[in-house]
């Protein structure tokens, strides 16, 4: 219960708390169909990369943080409406994105890949391409670059990040393309990986400006305040190790 004192101001009696007040709460949303980034398990909790990092800067920050798994194509969107006061979703900043929404200090820089069935012997090229279907989530960098890039390919757009992988496995699709970490440690980390394998170069930022400059969390551009907080979360994990840490839990390296 909190506790609280009686003041008489002016012939007036008013109520002060003595305990510390409340944050207003931050609503932060996720597309939580990006394992290892972001899913739900088995018992309806959001888990992840993504999830352990966020929680880890909304605490070091002092955040009351709310977060939330929303449908990819609505968040954006949620975002720029006020919906939502944060994303956190393995956002790639790029010039495009900065129009419309602020993003904090990047915290990580990825790579993307293909991955199709073995002995496809695919040639990697537009020409390479040509009449081949490749899956990607809507939206996306991915989609950006392969739309870019490969116009002689068919592309097929899938508004979750798991869909594509069923696209393939199905053989409705010949490629896929996505994070190399997430095609590593989500989809090649079982049975799937006698069947398929990761094809052609690894691509970053440097290569195209569709993968964007690096990877940060999103933050609606009129909430200065929140930005700054944030960054200030970020940078104290990022200092007393607990980022490495997150890194390290995840993909091994620190």
């Amino acid at each position: 219960m909190t506790k609280l004192s009686t003041l008489f101001l002016g012939g007036f009696i008013a109520l002060a708390s003595l305990s510390p007040a409340i944050a207003e709460q931050v609503t932060i949303a996720t597309d939580a169909t990006f394992p290892p980034f972001e899913s739900v398990d088995a018992n309806g909790k959001l888990v992840g990369y993504d999830i352990d990092l966020m929680s880890a800067v909304c605490k070091a920050a002092e955040l009351d943080c709310n977060i939330i798994a929303a449908a990819w194509d609505g968040m954006i969107p949620g975002l720029t409406a006020g919906k939502y006061d944060a994303l956190i979703s393995q956002l790639t900043v790029t010039d495009a994105r900065r129009k419309i929404m602020a993003f904090s200090d990047i915290y990580s820089h990825p790579t993307f890949r293909f991955v199709a069935k073995k002995g496809a012997d695919l040639d990697i090229s537009p020409d390479g391409l040509a009449g081949k279907i490749i899956a990607v989530q809507t939206g996306t960098p991915m989609d950006a670059f392969v739309t870019k890039t490969f116009p002689k390919a068919t592309i097929k757009r899938y508004d979750g990040g798991s869909a594509p992988y069923l696209e393939l496995t199905a053989g409705r699709a010949d490629l896929h393309m996505s994070y190399e970490a997430q095609i590593t440690h989500a989809f090649l980390n079982g049975d799937n990986a006698e069947t398929f394998e990761l094809v052609g170069p690894q691509y970053t930022g440097k290569d195209a400006p569709e993968f964007g400059e690096g990877v940060a969390i999103a933050i609606n551009r009129r909430n200065a305040d929140l930005l700054a907080k944030i960054n200030a979360g970020l940078a104290k994990i990022r200092e007393n190790g607990e980022l490495a840490a997150i890194d390290a839990k995840y993909f091994g390296k620190s």
